[in-house]
């Protein structure tokens, strides 16, 4: 079993309702861990390099007004989507939004970074915004992330289902001990489920047993579990099966690091983020 516990969870909103969900969910998983939430809004406004003296200082002005109204905007959203009884604190900064995110999670040692995406337009499939592509490839922790397709509730108040796909590997071995942590402290089920996409003559209970042999029984002494086996393509199977067994949370396993310092997401785990119903919990190996 994971000892996840997050001491600090950063959430960075825009005041959309994507992020105002990812804020709900990361007060539920403060609610659960006694964690800090900081809710972190970035703003920039930059000078024109033709700009004179004069208008540098009114922009200058203008920005530490802007400041004060967007601190208190962020409070009054921090207050109206978390729980009463969550600690928090609200942070405006001027910088690169990525930038911001990263050096925040660093110098207030998050465990947990939670927020929402924006999606975009691109040929035949949906894409998530940059911010959040380029936050998920470069964070060395758990990112929690609410997609362009993800249903949203009026507020998320309970998590009581946390589906995790798994295919055997060290990064599945990872995510399913997070998710487990999570359904033990939340009271949720865990459903655990593997897509065969090579079944090579191996029948569906030879499948499912081999998929209840791999789940530690640490995980089974602290949670209900329910496993599952599809056969199929991974990321399109994993997307029903979190509609088909309404799963407030899906926690998926990211590759680990590379030597050029970035996460590798996989395909699979990308569609999965772009695609699910549901928030997304990408781990990384490091957890």
């Amino acid at each position: 079993m994971s000892n996840f516990a997050p001491k600090h969870i950063l959430c960075p909103v825009d005041f959309s309702e994507h992020s105002a969900a990812a804020l709900q969910v990361a007060g539920v998983i403060a609610k659960t861990f006694g964690s800090e939430v900081v809710v972190l809004h970035v703003q920039r406004l930059e000078a024109p390099a033709y700009f004179t003296v004069a208008q540098t200082q009114a922009l200058r002005t203008q920005l530490r007004r802007s400041v004060r109204a967007a601190t208190k905007h962020a409070s009054e959203f921090a207050h109206k989507h978390l729980p009463a009884l969550v600690a928090h604190r609200v942070m405006v900064v001027e910088d690169d939004p990525v930038s911001a995110i990263l050096k925040t999670q660093q110098e207030i040692g998050a465990d947990l970074i939670a927020m929402g995406t924006h999606g975009r337009g691109g040929l035949a499939r949906v894409r998530l915004g940059s911010i959040a592509e380029s936050v998920l490839h470069q964070a060395e922790v758990p990112i929690l992330t609410v997609g362009p397709h993800t249903k949203l509730p009026p507020t998320v108040e309970a998590i009581r289902r946390v589906l995790c796909p798994v295919n055997y590997s060290p990064s599945s071995q990872t995510a399913l001990e997070l998710a487990a942590a999570l359904a033990a402290g939340t009271g949720a089920e865990l459903i655990v489920a593997h897509i065969d996409e090579t079944p090579l003559g191996k029948s569906a209970q030879d499948s499912l047993q081999q998929l209840c042999d791999w789940i530690p029984a640490t995980v089974r002494a602290h949670c209900a579990v329910k496993e599952v086996v599809k056969q199929g393509g991974a990321a399109e199977q994993i997307v029903e099966e979190a509609v088909k067994s309404h799963a407030d949370l899906l926690v998926i396993g990211a590759q680990p690091r590379s030597l050029l310092g970035a996460v590798l997401l996989g395909s699979t785990t990308e569609l999965v983020i772009r695609s699910a119903s549901c928030p997304v919990l990408s781990v990384n190996g490091k957890k």
